[in-house]
């Protein structure tokens, strides 16, 4: 008889996981997951190395033209970028069109002689000598300021905060309103006391206003440069003056903000930039041994623009960043219209030619428009434009 209690060596049911063989093929898969992940991102930084190396270092021989768009400037009328689109005026009125030639907004208008403001979404309008501004955004008008008495100097801020100077018998006003005409804060000066305001300037936020003032100091035209703090800080400054600074023996004629805590100015013999978005420090001091033809700002960055004493060019336009460190030097022979700084391209153009750089000062593209540019505008990539010429808005793209 057989042993029913005999032993049976017990078989596998396929039922049951082997617990160790799953872990080496959970942990397999994972690396092989990581292995794909580090490849793609491997191929990523090459292919964005690649992209960046030849873009900061190929020079494009052509501009081919893409798109064509109908559209005609006003007689006489003054064109300015805005965003994307651009705006046009006259002492008649104001339009706001987009790439495709079509009016976002207009409107009627009698002045003499028009200022107007483009600051981020925001637009402002004034008669100088008027006593009324006209704000506007991306959807028409949306306030109207009463001033107290003329307008003489407009600035406006990227948050649609306006800041005026006003001219009345025995002080100069300057006033900071809201974009529905609500009066945020004034001051008063006097020639005697603090000197006549040359320039004013605004940061993007509305917080700080920069004025420069002149003054007759024992026979000799001195500058100051003060800065008002409109928020927090300043509220209990007198006149929300929270920092100001000396030049003597020289005329300060422009005043700006790159941001809402960098700002600069330029005296007859020195560029100076300041720091601070509560009270703002001098920084740097660059002495200037030429005379500045004309200055210009965007994306961080400023240059100055002057006659080449060298010889090697016409034009000599030091490129500065934010802190005052120059960071190229760019000569070109172009009668320049415009020097526009637009993310890492510098492009200088006028009605017929143009040059774009490399925020450090490598040539990207030389050449000459087919017909006369009023503006350029960068486009939808880093290598397309949009040209308002008198034959149309083109479309253009290096190549």
């Amino acid at each position: 008889m057989a042993n029913k209690h005999q032993t049976q060596t017990p078989e596998k049911e396929n039922n049951v996981v082997d617990m160790a063989e799953f872990r080496r093929k959970q942990a397999a898969l994972r690396l092989r997951r990581i292995l794909i992940w580090l490849t793609v991102i491997v191929i990523l930084l090459v292919a964005g190395i690649l992209f960046v190396r030849n873009y900061t270092s190929k020079v494009y021989e052509s501009m081919e033209i893409l798109s064509v768009v109908d559209w005609k400037p006003t007689t006489g009328a003054t064109i300015l970028p805005y965003g994307n689109d651009f705006i046009s005026y006259s002492s008649d009125g104001i339009h706001c069109t987009n790439a495709k030639g079509q009016d976002i907004w207009s409107f009627s208008y009698v002045m003499q002689d028009p200022m107007v403001e483009v600051r981020g979404d925001y637009v402002a309008v004034a008669d100088r000598g008027g006593r009324n501004i006209y704000i506007y955004d991306r959807t028409g008008t949306i306030g109207e300021i009463s001033a107290p008495s003329p307008v003489q100097m407009l600035r406006m801020s990227a948050g649609g905060v306006v800041a005026a100077v006003l001219d009345d018998i025995s002080t100069t006003p300057v006033y900071l309103y809201y974009h529905d005409g609500t009066v945020i804060s004034y001051f008063r000066t006097t020639m005697s006391r603090s000197g006549y305001p040359a320039a004013i300037g605004i940061s993007d936020d509305g917080r700080l206003v920069g004025v420069s003032y002149f003054y007759v100091d024992n026979g000799r035209i001195t500058s100051r440069v003060a800065y008002y703090n409109f928020g927090e800080v300043g509220k209990n400054e007198t006149d929300n003056l929270v920092s100001a600074f000396e030049y003597p023996a020289e005329l300060v004629p422009m005043v700006e903000f790159l941001d809402d805590d960098s700002a600069f100015a330029v005296a007859n013999n020195r560029l100076m930039v300041y720091e601070g978005a509560q009270r703002p420090a001098s920084i740097s001091e660059n002495m200037l041994t030429e005379e500045v033809q004309s200055v210009y700002h965007g994306s961080g960055r400023l240059g100055l623009v002057y006659y080449d004493k060298s010889g090697q060019s016409k034009y000599v336009c030091d490129v500065y960043d934010q802190k005052g460190v120059r960071e190229c030097s760019i000569h070109s022979d172009v009668d320049y219209k415009e020097v526009r700084f637009s993310g890492d391209q510098i492009i200088i153009y006028n009605s017929s030619t143009c040059e774009i750089y490399t925020s450090k000062g490598r040539l990207k593209y030389k050449g000459n428009f087919d017909d006369s540019v009023y503006l350029m505008l960068p486009g939808s990539s880093p290598l397309s434009y949009v040209l308002v010429t008198d034959a149309g808005l083109k479309t253009a793209r290096l190549k």
